[in-house]
């Protein structure tokens, strides 16, 4: 996190919902992008989405234990708290706060005609309920309360933004600028995809040895990769249209080695798949052992995870406050 004293200063929030351990697909998705953030933000928010957790209810059964393990992962995975401000989102009271402000301001329709909201009333057809409904509207909250000025999302969720460009839009025009409109700042897509079925992304709701866990062992790695489906013919070649699991597979080796998928082609070509799994097992098991070394270490010393937490929210807080502050005098609340 710099220290800029200038005007146009770049607010980045970014943040997950803690619902169980990361995969591979989830990691090479956002942590290499918030590492990157932590170079060029000067003020970037880490956030523990726990209050978005609540939307799917089947989600929060664990959401102390899932929180704390985000936290760890953030941690572990390089995410400094010297840089970034990591936090939980429940920890700063001002997020709800504002939602119901911003409620005011969001009409019904603009919610309804949302795709993610009918996507995931189609998908939890039992759990239609208001917090899903007004998702973008507490997510609005987020942005805005920090007046992020970027917000890296991926491009299912880019709906969302422009939503909480609107109510910013609307909240201003009503009551006074307080609220940049925040961008989109589309992720990469890591694409990764299902071990199991490479027409569908990798995903916890599947089956267990469709994913790779960040804190796999060794042989569970080894075992998913050597059961993980291949095409038709031998070669292992780049093709997503005619070898999509194959292709699927030469990804997360490019991504873990840092190696051009080209390269890998050359590097494989002639030999059969189980050699090329064998290599690429012990590739991903290569990298991510530091990663759960750290974690290892770390949740023996939750201590210091709360403690970062603690300090997070009371800087997260510190901001947000202030916004809360502008906000009620714009408004014309009653102050004592």
């Amino acid at each position: 996190m710099k220290n800029d004293n200038s005007k146009s200063k770049k607010v980045i929030l970014t943040g997950m919902r803690p619902t169980g351990m990361l995969h591979i697909g989830h990691y090479f998705g956002v942590i290499p992008e918030i590492l990157q953030m932590q170079k060029i933000a000067d003020n970037l928010m880490v956030m523990i989405a726990d209050l978005h957790a609540l939307t799917t209810l089947e989600d929060s059964k664990n959401i102390k234990e899932d929180s704390l393990a985000l936290a760890i992962t953030y941690l572990a995975s390089g995410i400094d708290p010297e840089k970034s401000i990591i936090f939980v989102q429940s920890h700063v009271s001002e997020h709800a706060e504002l939602a119901n402000i911003l409620g005011m301001v969001s009409p019904v329709p603009m919610l309804e005609l949302c795709p993610v909201y009918k996507e995931k009333k189609e998908e939890h057809p039992k759990n239609n309920n208001l917090g899903l409904l007004a998702y973008p509207v507490l997510q609005a909250a987020d942005i805005l309360i920090y007046k992020a000025t970027d917000v890296p999302i991926g491009k299912d969720q880019s709906p969302h933004i422009e939503i909480a460009r609107e109510i910013a839009r609307k909240f201003n025009l009503r009551f006074g600028q307080i609220f940049p409109e925040p961008k989109t700042v589309l992720q990469k897509e890591s694409k990764i995809l299902s071990l199991q079925n490479p027409n569908k992304k990798m995903s916890k709701s599947h089956e267990e040895k469709s994913r790779i866990g960040l804190l796999d062992s060794s042989e569970t790695i080894r075992e998913k990769i050597k059961s993980a489906v291949t095409d038709s013919g031998s070669e292992i070649k780049y093709d997503w249209e005619n070898k999509p699991a194959v292709s699927n597979l030469l990804l997360i080796y490019s991504l873990f080695s840092g190696k051009k998928i080209s390269d890998l082609e050359k590097k494989y070509e002639g030999k059969n798949y189980s050699v090329f799994k064998h290599d690429l097992a012990e590739t991903i098991i290569g990298s991510l052992s530091p990663i759960q070394k750290k974690y290892k270490e770390l949740s023996a010393n939750s201590d210091y995870v709360k403690k970062v937490l603690r300090q997070g929210a009371e800087k997260a807080k510190a901001i947000a406050s202030q916004t809360m502050a502008e906000v009620r005098s714009k408004i014309g609340f009653l102050e004592l």
